[in-house]
């Protein structure tokens, strides 16, 4: 079995690690768009001195021309937009810095949280024996135990009565003129009918036997009705009498200064619920800024990069470029060789660093989607009150292999979620004695209530049994 706040870290733990590989996705895919700027003003750079050797004078004006105003107006567009992603990926960078600090601090404070609860069980181990030596706590548990066994019983009575009702009943429920009569009220106060429907309803009461029937089925139904009154007034007499059982040990528990460490419990409990706030904040605007830069770190989404790209295609695409491609890789002599085999070069390059700037953008996206699914199971997870500090789960290898699953994409966070419906406990410390009465844990903040902890005595009654826990 795992704690709580194990199985939380490995899931903060798997979240860190994906916001680490966006980090460093983002960084290649601004290192690749660097580059591709790069080659491309190479190329450029390639077309003019292919001009120079290839066209007159007249042709390299303008060659030239087309070509250094496109391209002055495309690369200012690109930097720009490198320049907003740059102070983008540092923004976010920065700030899963500070979310990592945050969760460091919420650790630290869980640290403090626990070694509070571990003073406090320590203070009610050391208190028991005592407890239980106590006179009024003996006779106090002895009214308890009595109340408790007249609770059973009465449940008992309550329960065979019900079972009775839903046998002996099926006759009467089978009967349809008899129902039609009994649901009417007829031959009771409840009864509202007059004239032709009152006579016909007084002939057929009269031949089926109605009123005789009507009295044993109303006796059926109101003996389980009585009986779980009863057990549900008895079953509150006992809960008072758990409630008597627990002010004496609270009462010898204060007197121990349980009352101090619980408020320190209070304070530390405080600071860890501020923590977590700053926490969910920053982590708010972590998502945020995620989903702004799913356009702007991809190139063929962001108009001016996109706008850029294009303008300098078109002018490398003219018609004299294209046929000055053509003479050159005719006559590939001195320096045209080289030039054509630099552009060559120069298109592959471009085409893997393009296909490079997909493959990191496809990954980016399939690793926010990876970390959504296990956000979605992290807030779940404090949503359901599993970060209850006493709380553990009793399939830990399995969680770990669902996470494992969700980081490579194999599985969704509901697998994880199933698992920690299925694997949480509330960890019990083992009694040396009878004493079933805890602590008062702090209300409110990001684990399951206030109430007790330890153990814990608190039954409840329902339809249908008498339930008890702890140290009933």
């Amino acid at each position: 079995m795992i704690s709580s706040r194990n199985a939380l870290s490995s899931l903060e733990q798997a979240l860190r690690g994906i916001r680490r590989d966006e980090e460093n996705l983002s960084g290649v895919l601004r290192n690749a768009s660097e580059e591709l700027a790069s080659v491309r003003t190479r190329q450029a750079d390639a077309f003019r001195a292919l001009a120079r050797l290839r066209l007159d004078a007249l042709k390299q004006g303008e060659v030239f021309g087309q070509i250094d105003t496109v391209e002055a107006r495309a690369l200012e567009l690109i930097r720009q937009w490198q320049k907003r992603v740059d102070e983008a990926i540092d923004e976010r960078n920065a700030l899963e810095m500070q979310i990592e600090r945050t969760e460091d601090e919420r650790l630290e404070k869980v640290d403090d949280v626990d070694a509070a609860i571990q003073a406090i069980e320590d203070l009610q181990e050391a208190t028991e024996p005592e407890i239980e030596a106590d006179a009024s706590w003996q006779a106090q548990r002895k009214k308890l135990a009595t109340a408790t066994s007249v609770a059973k019983a009465a449940d008992e009575k309550a329960n065979n009565a019900e079972a009775d009702l839903d046998d002996k009943g099926k006759p009467y429920k089978a009967d349809p003129l008899f129902m039609y009569l009994w649901n009417a009220g007829f031959g009771t106060s409840k009864y509202k009918s007059g004239g032709l429907t009152r006579f016909f309803d007084a002939w057929i009461a009269r031949f089926i036997g109605f009123e005789r029937a009507r009295q044993d089925y109303h006796m059926l139904t109101e003996i389980p009705k009585r009986l779980r009154q009863h057990a549900d007034y008895v079953a509150e007499k006992a809960e008072a009498e758990d409630v008597a059982l627990e002010e004496i040990e609270r009462r010898l528990l204060e007197a121990r200064g349980i009352t101090q460490l619980e408020s320190r419990l209070e304070a530390l409990h405080k600071a860890l619920t501020d923590a977590e706030a700053r926490l969910d904040a920053l982590r708010s605007e972590f998502e945020q800024r995620a989903q702004d830069d799913k356009i702007l770190l991809d190139p063929k989404q962001d108009p001016s990069h996109r706008d850029a790209v294009e303008m300098l295609a078109k002018a490398l695409e003219r018609e004299d470029l294209d046929q000055l491609w053509r003479e050159a890789k005719q006559t590939p002599t001195g320096e045209d060789e080289g030039l054509v085999s630099q552009l060559n070069q120069d298109l592959n390059r471009i085409r893997d660093v393009e296909r490079q700037i997909t493959e990191a953008r496809q990954a980016i996206v399939r690793l926010a989607e990876r970390r959504v699914e296990l956000e979605r199971s992290r807030d779940r997870f404090y949503r359901s009150g599993y970060d209850n500090p006493i709380g553990g789960f009793s399939n830990g290898d399995a969680i770990g292999e669902v996470i494992g699953g969700i980081l490579t994409g194999a599985l969704e966070s509901g697998k994880l979620d199933d698992l920690f419906d299925i694997g949480y406990r509330q960890r019990r410390r083992p009694r040396r004695g009878n004493v079933g009465g805890g602590f008062r844990l702090p209300s409110g903040g990001r684990w399951t209530g206030g109430g007790t902890i330890g153990g814990g005595r608190r039954g409840r009654s329902r339809p249908g049994g008498f339930r008890t826990t702890g140290g009933f």
